[in-house]
């Protein structure tokens, strides 16, 4: 199994090396990553310029580590062009400090990653969790192996695609696994002017959803509930499968780990 590994935080950023340390024995991993934080930067190519691609210092024996200098999605091409050359079962991607929810999906790094690499048959799955949250959490190690062992299953479509959200853990842990439909919000950005004369752009996507009602079955419902939410997105249109057999085994999957 040829799995490769991603994020939008950087090469360097802890969330990805406790993703690699939780799918590491499940075959051949291959790290390849942004030089820098590509936050917020969705399925972003690099168009018009030349994109540079250098070996980088690996925290694991045996898992090779690349920098790309753009974006999530030009990792993940030239991931899957350059250094794999050949199939590639799978491509994870995080784990980000923050979860991706609702709107976020959009303009996340980590999800464009995904989303990238199930556009061109690979399938994928990205994984998010709460900044403050301990990112090497044993339990959140066991969930992401049992999720990504469901997806390069043989039995997985090619060009799957899948969001996994963990629950805040200081809120009582997590509690199981469930499907879970993107929440609708309003999207909201926040301009900060800037010394220069311009401004600097932010998501405004959390004080958003905030103050949306809980309705059932959405992300942000299940999360409040202290359990995973999975999406199976469709890889055109990321409308939630509800019945897409994969995402049944990875809750199944996920209920067993945590008991």
């Amino acid at each position: 199994m040829k799995i490769l590994v991603t994020n939008d935080d950087g090469f360097d950023n802890p969330g990805i090396w406790a993703l690699v340390n939780a799918v590491k024995d499940l075959g051949n991993v291959t790290v390849v990553a942004p030089a820098e934080n590509q936050s917020g930067v969705g399925t972003a190519i690099s168009f018009r310029r030349s994109v540079k691609i250098n070996r980088a210092p690996s925290k694991f024996s045996g898992v090779e580590c690349y920098a790309v200098s753009g974006t999530p999605a030009d990792s993940v091409i030239l991931g899957l062009e350059h250094v794999l050359v050949g199939e590639v079962d799978a491509v994870v991607s995080g784990i980000n400090p923050g979860t991706n929810t609702s709107r976020n999906l959009f303009i996340s790094g980590t999800m464009g990653a995904a989303i990238t690499a199930s556009a061109k048959g690979v399938k994928a799955c990205a994984f998010s969790m709460d900044a403050e949250d301990d990112i090497t959490s044993h339990a959140v190690g066991e969930v992401i192996t049992a999720i990504t062992r469901e997806l390069i299953d043989s039995v997985t479509p090619r060009g799957g695609l899948f969001n996994v959200n963990f629950p805040t853990l200081d809120n009582g842990g997590i509690k199981g696994a469930e499907s879970a439909a993107p929440a609708q919000s309003e999207f909201k950005s926040l301009l900060v002017a800037q010394s220069d004369g311009g401004y600097e752009i932010f998501s405004g996507l959390k004080v958003s959803i905030e103050k949306l009602p809980l309705t059932s079955g959405t992300d942000l419902e299940v999360l409040s509930r202290q359990r995973v939410a999975i999406s199976a997105l469709n890889d055109s249109t990321l409308a939630h499968q509800q019945n897409d057999p994969t995402l049944q085994r990875m809750i199944d999957a996920v209920n067993r780990v945590i008991g």
